[in-house]
């Protein structure tokens, strides 16, 4: 008798039906049944991830979309996969499954990645030095779930309050820690990295993170902080977005290390808005963002973007984006001049006029989101089980990870 993949072979011949292979059918389906046994055990970052796709499928039911099928992205673990620009790499094989489910990703440089995998109560570190191709992976020297933060020239493993336990490396092998409570307010250097002194909710104290010393910076922004860039600007300059004291949406940067602050707010906004930024050269790009309600961890709606060309001393008008659009982690602004996006349902979103207007790409892989880091951009949740880095946004290559 044939056995299982012949005898599937033949039935979508038959069909002339486009299916994945057995083997990446099995790859799906294993990836789904750790997911749901780290959902019953209360793992937080499988929870997330479940939130944000029912809150897809009703914005999708709300809106008249449909997810992508990921079957037209995802078929082939080795190929290539490109539209107007775009383009994610496959692999050759299917992805080393790491223990636990990948939480977070940092890249330094295209070379020196980290990944952080947990299930329910314990953490690892995974370590690259060729891009994502292999992995070395040891426990995380911070017991529970820490954060993983990037620095210029080193990662950091953070810690939950009140004394923030913290290991820092730069290689994954030799590790710098500490356990103290932050330290009083110090100058922000090259090689800090703006976080929360909390949880990252708004409203919490701006603090700077270098190696595995932690302190609130110099002066705190005179906005109500909601967001921390995880890098510098071009120019050297920080960034960190809220609200002003008017409840306006407002971004807020420092040219002297954290000792002055400067703020831009836009107006015309509801009370829940509050503002980011993504930076890339002189350009700086504000994205006026609302919250979800319902679900509350949903994703956010993009209200609109505004674009400054001096660094941010000055900006444009607020283009505002229609049909109540969401916004997944992100924006990523193309060496190009495009502004590059994934939304709610996982859909790839281009503009070429600043946020004006944006299109949907199609043929790519449905991703969750995409953030900035070091050395460039992480995707997560592609086809639900890669994770996959770019240096600038364009070329994407999928890690040997899952």
């Amino acid at each position: 008798m044939p056995d299982l993949e012949t005898r599937l072979r033949a039935e979508r011949d038959r069909l002339d039906i486009d299916q994945p292979p057995l083997s990446i059918i099995a790859a799906r389906a294993a990836a789904l049944r750790r997911r749901r046994l780290a959902a019953r055990a209360g793992l937080a970052g499988a929870a997330a991830l479940t939130a944000v796709a029912v809150a897809g499928g009703a914005l999708a039911a709300l809106r008249g979309g449909d997810p992508p099928a990921p079957a037209v992205a995802a078929s082939d673990p080795s190929g290539a996969w490109s539209a107007e620009g775009i383009t994610i790499v496959g692999l050759p094989r299917l992805p080393r499954d790491l223990p636990g489910s990948v939480r977070e990703a940092e890249f330094l440089d295209a070379g020196r990645g980290f990944l952080l995998t947990a299930d329910c109560c314990t953490a690892w570190l995974s370590v690259t030095t060729d891009g994502g191709e292999t992995w070395h992976t040891t426990p995380s020297p911070v017991a529970g779930l820490p954060t993983l933060v990037a620095g210029a020239d080193a990662v950091t493993l953070l810690g939950a309050a009140p004394d923030y336990p913290r290991a820092s490396t730069s290689d994954g092998e030799h590790w710098t820690s500490s356990a103290l409570p932050p330290a009083p307010p110090a100058t922000l250097t090259g090689a800090s990295r703006l976080v929360p002194l909390g949880i990252g909710a708004c409203g919490d104290t701006t603090g700077a993170l270098a190696g595995p010393e932690l302190a609130p910076v110099p002066q705190q922004p005179p906005i109500t902080a909601c967001w921390w860039s995880p890098v510098r600007a071009g120019d050297g300059s920080w960034w960190v977005g809220g609200r002003d004291a008017s409840g306006r949406p407002a971004v807020a940067v420092s040219r002297d290390d954290g000792s002055h602050w400067s703020v831009s707010a836009f107006a015309g906004f509801p009370a829940s808005a509050y503002a980011r930024a993504a930076m890339l050269g002189r350009s700086v790009h504000v994205m006026v963002v609302s919250p979800p309600t319902e679900p509350a961890t949903g994703p956010d709606r993009l209200l609109g973007v505004a674009q400054s060309t001096d660094g941010g001393a000055t900006f444009g008008p607020v283009h505002p984006t229609g049909d109540q659009a969401t916004i997944g982690g992100d924006l990523v602004p193309l060496l190009d001049g495009r502004l590059l996006i994934v939304d709610g349902l996982g859909h790839w979103l281009v503009s070429e006029n600043g946020g004006v207007s944006w299109h949907r790409l199609e043929g790519l892989h449905a991703t969750m989101r995409l953030a900035r880091t070091e050395g460039g951009y992480i995707a997560y949740g592609m086809s639900t089980i890669y994770t996959a880095f770019s240096a600038d946004g364009s070329t994407w290559q999928k890690l040997d990870a899952r």
